[in-house]
């Protein structure tokens, strides 16, 4: 996908980290008011996280046979650097896990048919800064 959020933290992107075939069991986040941190876990055990420690985690368990199909984020400024604010996951059987505060600049990355989230791409630090979505065939 495309990316939001501004060009401050660290680049990171887990293509490279992600097999040919991939599933995800669960996904997180860190958010108090902004989102701290963004995770995915592999099926095979893999940990994909960015960001920092602040905020409150969730975590949303994924049954068999579901998978996230968008991923809704929202970036904001915050002491003069563009962070992101807001997170939803959001899977093919209709159950979300969100954190943060939304504000006016969201987007809703959809995956196209026979696709799925796996990923993210991006710049963090103690906070998330920017973020693009990564997508595999399912």
């Amino acid at each position: 996908s495309d990316l939001i959020g501004g060009p401050h933290g660290t680049p990171f992107n887990d293509l490279s980290q992600l097999p040919a075939i991939a599933a995800l069991s669960n996904v997180s986040l860190r958010a108090g008011s902004r989102v701290d941190r963004v995770s995915v876990q592999l099926t095979n055990g893999t940990n994909l996280s960015h960001g920092g420690n602040g905020g409150t985690e969730k975590t949303l368990t994924l049954a068999s046979g579901e998978y996230v199909v968008s991923v809704t984020i929202s970036a904001a400024q915050y002491q003069n650097r563009t962070r992101i604010f807001f997170v939803e996951y959001r899977t093919n059987q209709g159950r979300t896990l969100s954190g943060g505060t939304r504000t006016g600049q969201t987007v809703t990355y959809t995956a196209p048919t026979g696709w799925q989230f796996a990923g993210f791409y991006g710049n963090a630090g103690n906070e998330v800064d920017k973020l693009g979505i990564i997508y595999i065939k399912r």
